[in-house]
């Protein structure tokens, strides 16, 4: 049965974490982790001292909701650790990263740190990760990417692939929230010609187009969830979740440009969090692969497997009249 509310133990991890991550800086984590690359040891600590690294979340969905919902939190401070690739990892490794399937030249944020790698793409195929730079590129927009090379192995764990683009969404969905939070707290503090910001019309608009997207990206977060329960093989589960990237990529245009636009110039310097958590985006809204090409990913798969989606119709072989018959989702 679908619900589209979380565990009580999902929600009171989150918040002993966010607790934590507040305590420890919040943003300040990731502004030191980009001047100090070792400094994201203290985003595993902190992670770590929580549990998070013994859940299991394809064994029970308990764990599974508070692997999502650990994601979000450490998305709300652009944490700078890989938290959906460690939470998600294949069996046999300690994280696993998302490549793609038509390049031979991979980059993932974190992948220089000293973990045991495997990785998967869109299609679930499966990989090992043979070698390692283990240098930062250091860009503005990069700057814990790092190159690796994989070799292909026989199987396949859609499961898995699921599992890991699910919780980077619920990883965005976060820092799209704390984005939104913060440019709604701006627009009401923000005074000009004599009123706050968020009375003038457009920016009332504007802000309710944000929140639009993202309580969309929500249900279509916790709808993923679901078909990782409750799909076996995980194929459905994959188009679920490639479907959820879309949506986030789709919700991040949205909030981001907004934040940037009701920010004005300070909207892209240092002293403000928007800029660094846009920054912080940058690495899952391109790698392993971009809008265009996640969406051609998607649409290709619902030719294959078909997409039941929230609220999609289905067709059965039984359906001796041809009528579509609404799926029954629980």
């Amino acid at each position: 049965m679908i619900t589209n509310r979380l565990s009580d133990e999902a929600v009171g991890v989150a918040e002993v974490l966010r607790d934590q991550l507040r305590q420890a800086g919040g943003v300040d984590l990731l502004r030191g982790a980009v001047a100090e690359p070792e400094r994201r040891a203290d985003a595993e600590r902190i992670l770590g001292g929580i549990g998070a690294w013994e859940l299991n979340p394809l064994s029970d969905g308990v764990e599974l909701e508070a692997a999502a919902m650990i994601s979000q939190v450490a998305g709300e401070v652009g944490l700078p650790y890989p938290v959906a690739e460690r939470l998600g990892h294949a069996e046999g490794a300690a994280a696993t990263a998302l490549v793609s399937a038509t390049d031979n030249r991979h980059i993932a944020s974190h992948a220089d740190l000293d973990l045991a790698w495997s990785a998967v793409d869109f299609r679930g195929h499966a990989y090992d990760v043979v070698a390692r730079s283990g240098e930062l590129l250091g860009t503005k927009l990069g700057p814990f990417a790092s190159e690796f090379t994989v070799q292909r192995r026989a199987e396949r764990l859609p499961r898995t692939a699921a599992l890991v683009t699910t919780l980077q969404g619920w990883w965005l969905l976060g820092l799209l929230k704390k984005s939104l939070t913060d440019t709604a707290r701006y627009t009401r503090e923000r005074e000009q010609f004599g009123r706050a910001l968020r009375g003038f019309q457009s920016v009332a608009f504007g802000l309710a187009d944000m929140a639009v997207a993202l309580d969309g990206l929500e249900e279509l977060a916790k709808y993923a969830l679901w078909s990782i329960r409750e799909d076996g093989d995980g194929e459905t589960a994959l188009t679920d979740a490639l479907s959820l990237r879309v949506a986030a990529l789709e919700a991040a245009q949205v909030v981001l440009r907004g934040a940037h636009q009701y920010h004005g110039a300070m909207g892209f310097t240092d002293e403000v969090d928007v800029s660094w958590l846009s920054r912080a985006s940058q690495s899952f809204r391109r790698l392993p692969e971009g809008e265009s090409a996640t969406q051609e990913l998607l649409a290709a798969r619902m030719s294959q497997y078909g997409f039941a989606a929230i609220f999609a119709e289905t067709r059965t072989p039984d359906d001796a009249n041809g009528e579509d018959r609404r799926a029954e989702r629980g």
